[in-house]
């Protein structure tokens, strides 16, 4: 069965309804786990990076593409109106007071995107006014080509690791290796479907994990994808499965002009 990487908020209410075992559970003021395997960075090395809040909570990561416009994964969204989302640009932590806020005009998801197998899982955001400041800045979508066992980065503040639900409030980068389309359904095979409008990749030890959804995927400077979901977080023979930024281009430039 297909697993997203879940938004924070439905992590925190899983937490309050399960059964307390002894350990403490992370108030939300504590929100915003980390990447597997990462290394923390300043926001300053992904100025395009963004964290996406419903009601002043934290849920998902986005990139910015335009001063105005973040992409970000089809299930962080879909369902919630667009007045009761907003955006933080600038910040490293997600407590960080100086980050620049802005709220969301318009939510753009694809007709194509299914919530079951989670085909075309993108969105897109239009600002209500354009994110500008410091440590901010717009990422260009991807044209590259790529060979399989080429690195992408990973950057957002998902969780540590797949069974401590401990969060920290800093922003993560990790690099993942990208592995060939037959490799990745041979994996999930009978486990999950691997569509068109999805690449895989991988790298022991290393992860994006429940937090880190919408996020980016850098490959040479350029959005070229966007974390969607995966099997728990770094396994063994489930690799985690991103959103092609190239897949979806049509959807998202005619998004852009909306």
């Amino acid at each position: 069965m297909q697993t997203v990487r879940l938004p924070l908020v439905v992590l925190l209410l899983l937490l309050l309804l399960r059964p307390i075992s002894g350990k403490a559970i992370a108030s939300t003021n504590d929100a915003g786990a980390r990447i597997v395997g990462g290394t923390l960075v300043d926001i300053g090395s992904v100025p395009y990076l963004i964290n996406l809040r419903v009601g002043g909570a934290f849920i998902c990561g986005g990139s910015l593409v335009t001063p105005t416009h973040v992409v970000t994964a089809a299930h962080c969204v879909k369902g919630v109106s667009a007045s009761r989302l907003e955006v933080v640009g600038g910040a490293t932590l997600l407590t960080d007071a100086t980050g620049v806020k802005r709220g969301v005009a318009k939510v753009y998801t694809p007709k194509a995107y299914n919530i079951q197998t989670l085909h075309s899982d993108v969105a897109v955001l239009k600002l209500k006014s354009p994110l500008q400041g410091n440590n901010i800045a717009t990422i260009g979508l991807c044209n590259s080509s790529w060979k399989v066992g080429e690195l992408i980065k990973v950057s957002g503040w998902g969780q540590i690791t797949e069974s401590n639900k401990r969060v920290s409030q800093h922003v993560r980068s990790v690099e993942v290796a990208l592995i060939s389309r037959k490799n990745c359904i041979s994996q999930y095979r009978l486990r999950g479907t691997i569509s068109t409008s999805m690449f895989c990749a991988s790298m022991p030890g290393k992860d994006a994990c429940d937090g880190d959804s919408g996020g980016p995927a850098v490959y040479q400077g350029q959005l070229c994808g966007i974390v969607s979901w995966g099997i728990g977080c770094a396994r063994r023979n489930s690799p985690g499965v991103y959103t092609s930024v190239k897949t979806v281009r049509s959807f998202i430039d005619k998004a852009l002009n909306l």
